[in-house]
């Protein structure tokens, strides 16, 4: 397993549990069959997959691409249209429950991508999800996520109100 951040020291726990330090998104990804990401926003996700020396330009065909990013439904489904023509599979896969869900795999995981591609990830989605469920095609996982970010502000502010 190889791992790249932008900030080097942040792969230490990686290294520490006995993976490798990528030092490029290229060195990371050349020989992976799959690839998992989480960046903060739409235009890093971009980048990360899309950009110059980034997942497109360096995974090789047929590499399962994973973005447990929170990004905008219709970026995921051209990203997705994107990595199709490049022979390569994305599933858009939001995580719900913080940080102390991720620390205890216990994540929610809404998965949006073709139903196969699904069942390929599953296994790694399992080990840091506790409930994974594929809500539809490409985007939807994007989709699901955001309302179910909704439910919960809705939630805090009845409470709030109460």
């Amino acid at each position: 397993m190889a791992g790249f951040n932008r900030s080097p020291e942040k792969t230490a726990p990686l290294v520490d549990a006995g993976g490798r330090a990528a030092e490029s998104i290229a060195d990371a990804v050349g020989d992976a069959d799959v690839v998992c990401l989480m960046v903060p926003d739409s235009p890093d996700v971009s980048t990360v997959l899309a950009g110059e020396g980034g997942v497109f330009d360096n995974a090789k065909e047929g590499t399962l691409v994973v973005d447990f990013s929170s990004i905008r439904p219709d970026v995921t489904t051209g990203l997705a249209e994107q990595a199709a023509t490049r022979g390569l599979r994305l599933i858009d896969a939001p995580v719900s429950g913080g940080e102390a869900g991720a620390i205890n795999a216990a994540l929610s995981i809404m998965v949006g991508g073709d139903a196969d591609d699904f069942e390929a990830a599953k296994p790694y989605l399992d080990v840091v999800g506790k409930t994974v469920v594929h809500v539809g095609p490409s985007g939807a996982g994007q989709t699901v996520k955001a309302a179910n970010q909704l439910i919960v502000a809705a939630n805090i502010e009845a409470l709030a109100e109460a």
